[in-house]
């Protein structure tokens, strides 16, 4: 407190008994007390401060506490203090005080304006309380706070870097079925025999099925799961308006129950199953031009499992048929294997597959 020019002086005055009984209070209380006058000039410290600071009550007395005050905190704590001195309102600080071994401790000061019994402003009492474990306690969560939000933030980015690159991924996977695909197309034009363009044709069916799997993951917001609703629906739909060849005479139904999902690893099985059967439907129900309807139901089940239904009203097949049938049929046990399904077939009238989902990988 070198640069305060104000007479650090005490005013040293007989002591009433009403005066001398409180200081012998506040000598026995557990915190630092201390008083000052009007001008701001300490008058009084407790035995608790003195203990604490070491020092004698004439080196405190004044301005002279302040030179206990760590450097770094001495401006700010002085000029609290005398704007609540000029403004005669309570304050509170926190700043670091030498104590007697030399140490800065942590401290928290409360100031309180006192008047006499006339309403005349007598200066301030306040109280101070070594608050070192609390303040290192809270620093160390605020230290802990940034570490994680550092954390945080590097998995954020690292989150969206995955993402970004699964769906660069995704993006340059269905570009290079599109190629495929097109080869494939050409490939068709080339070939008269008719088994071998039927073969190609559904080669070529599955690659475009994949290919839009990966199309819509590109354009999803979440890169863990696929919206099976909008899959079955758009994949339905396409496949339908391509294959058909007389869509005057036949007709697609869709009913599909909205908000179901599916990871991303299950969605290529449902979907090639969807694939096969609705090209089975399409080649096989409606011989001769004759005329009918496809639906493709997907709902879930009580039991919390999803199902995948299409029939058809067709001609119906030989049920002991499908097991040592087509390539396409085996594909279709095969991938309902892989996703542990439950497969139904029914053949009045028409032919219908049902196929039951577990409910791991499926959310509402």
């Amino acid at each position: 407190m070198n640069s305060l020019q104000i007479d650090s002086a005490p005013v040293t005055q007989p002591l009433s008994e009403s005066e001398a009984r409180f200081r012998t209070m506040a000598d026995h209380a557990p915190v630092l007390l201390w008083m000052a006058r009007p001008d701001g000039l300490c008058e009084f410290f407790n035995q608790g401060w003195l203990q604490f600071t070491g020092r004698s009550l004439a080196q405190e007395l004044g301005t002279g506490w302040a030179e206990g005050v760590h450097p770094g905190d001495l401006q700010r704590c002085m000029h609290l203090y005398f704007e609540s001195l000029v403004d005669r309102k309570p304050f509170s600080m926190e700043y670091r005080l030498r104590r007697h071994d030399g140490a800065y401790r942590w401290v928290y000061d409360q100031g309180t304006p006192r008047y006499d019994t006339d309403g005349t402003f007598a200066g301030f009492i306040g109280s101070c309380t070594d608050i070192t474990d609390q303040r290192q306690a809270r620093d160390a969560l605020a230290e802990l706070a940034v570490e994680l939000e550092e954390r945080v933030l590097e998995r954020t980015n690292l989150a969206q870097e995955r993402e970004t690159l699964l769906r660069e991924v995704h993006h340059r996977v269905k570009n290079d079925l599109q190629l495929i695909s097109s080869v494939l197309s050409m490939q068709e034009r080339r070939i008269t025999n008719t088994e071998a363009l039927d073969a190609l044709a559904d080669c070529n069916s599955r690659v475009q099925t994949i290919a839009l799997i990966h199309e819509h993951m590109y354009n999803s917001k979440n890169l863990q799961t696929l919206s099976l609703s909008e899959h079955v629906k758009s994949t339905a739909a396409g496949l339908f308006r391509v294959a058909t060849l007389d869509p005057g005479k036949l007709s697609l139904e869709v009913q599909v129950e909205d908000g179901i999902l599916m990871r991303v690893d299950r969605a290529v099985p449902c979907g090639m199953m969807l694939n096969e059967l609705l090209r089975n439907a399409l080649k096989h129900a409606f011989p001769a031009g004759r005329s009918g309807t496809i639906r493709v139901k997907l709902e879930r089940r009580p039991d919390s499992k999803v199902v995948l239904t299409v029939s058809d009203d067709g001609v119906g097949i030989d049920l002991d048929a499908p097991e040592g049938g087509s390539l396409g049929w085996r594909l279709v046990l095969a991938f309902a294997e892989q996703l542990e399904a439950e497969v139904s077939l029914d053949n009045e009238p028409g032919f219908s597959v049902a196929i039951a989902f577990s409910a791991d990988g499926c959310n509402n």
